[in-house]
């Protein structure tokens, strides 16, 4: 469950406006709207905001209202939801704190890079030693982004897996993504390949692409999650549920930049195959289509 769709069920079961809370808060009420809207609030702002509702809870437990949902169930499944909000709070600032420090990593590692260039220019006699620095830098600086996502990374495919890859050749995938840059960037990849791309926009789209071809037709779906309309989660679900067989089983994959745990177990309960972390690699994104020729 999403942030916003919480705080709004708290809010409701409390029996105060998201305008009352707003106000609690210290924040207009159209700018809180808006962060709920787009799931954008700050830490700082849900810390403040489980706090008015803690204190809100903690009243009419004290003082029941008529007028207010006050039994001591309701209250103790809303005190649950705030709990659930306060871990979530925690796993994101301990996620913001590890990838504050990796990006601390990665430009040390540039800003060595940088210099071993410049070294470079200057020492030409000592240029190919100085290349051999920034290759290291990069491969460190790619450890790093690896080691931030939790993968294991390894550009080199085995020998074994070359004729997988090319197997890949004429292949149909649908994308569905709504950001055109990434839907423009994939589909390079993936045409330099030999595969055939179709896009969607959303996952409305995805759907109806699956149900509008023949059975089969597509050998893997590349499913964003976050999208407007249709989210990649709910278009997996109706997929998946369609009649056809052979159309329900295609493989997905997801293709998001969200690398928390939930979120990959999420992905599996929904029937996604497997789950792709954006920025992904075209290495990477092809040996896992691969996986399910």
């Amino acid at each position: 469950m999403k942030t916003a769709e919480t705080i709004n069920i708290v809010c409701s079961e409390l029996g105060i406006t998201k305008a009352d809370l707003a106000k609690r808060m210290g924040m207009l009420p159209s700018s809180l709207y808006r962060k709920l809207a787009r799931e954008s609030m700050t830490f700082e702002e849900l810390q403040k905001c489980l706090d008015v509702l803690g204190v809100t809870i903690a009243f009419n437990l004290q003082y029941p209202d008529g007028n207010v949902r006050s039994s001591q169930a309701n209250h103790e499944m809303l005190l649950e939801r705030m709990e659930l909000l306060e871990r979530e709070l925690e796993a994101a600032r301990k996620a913001a704190e590890f990838h504050k420090k990796s990006l601390k990593d990665l430009r040390t590692e540039l800003n060595s890079a940088v210099g071993y260039t410049e070294l470079g220019k200057r020492h030409g006699s000592k240029a190919e030693e100085y290349l051999e620095k920034i290759r290291q830098v990069l491969t460190n600086m790619e450890s790093t982004i690896s080691y931030a996502l939790g993968e294991s990374l390894n550009d080199e495919p085995a020998a074994e897996e070359t004729e997988d890859m090319e197997a890949l050749e004429g292949k149909n995938v649908l994308l569905a993504d709504d950001n055109e840059l990434n839907r423009e960037i994939m589909r390079e990849i993936l045409v330099d390949h030999g595969l055939v791309v179709e896009e969607a926009g959303n996952g409305s789209e995805a759907v109806e692409a699956v149900k509008a071809n023949e059975p089969g037709y597509y050998h893997f779906i590349l499913m964003d999650i976050e999208m407007p309309v249709m989210d990649g989660y709910e278009a997996t679900m109706k997929i998946r549920k369609l009649p056809n067989r052979i159309r329900a089983n295609v493989p997905i994959i997801a293709l998001t930049a969200n690398a928390f745990p939930e979120d990959r177990e999420r992905a599996a309960v929904v029937g996604m195959d497997d789950f792709l972390i954006k920025p992904t690699n075209s290495v990477r994104l092809l040996r896992t289509l691969a996986k399910f020729l």
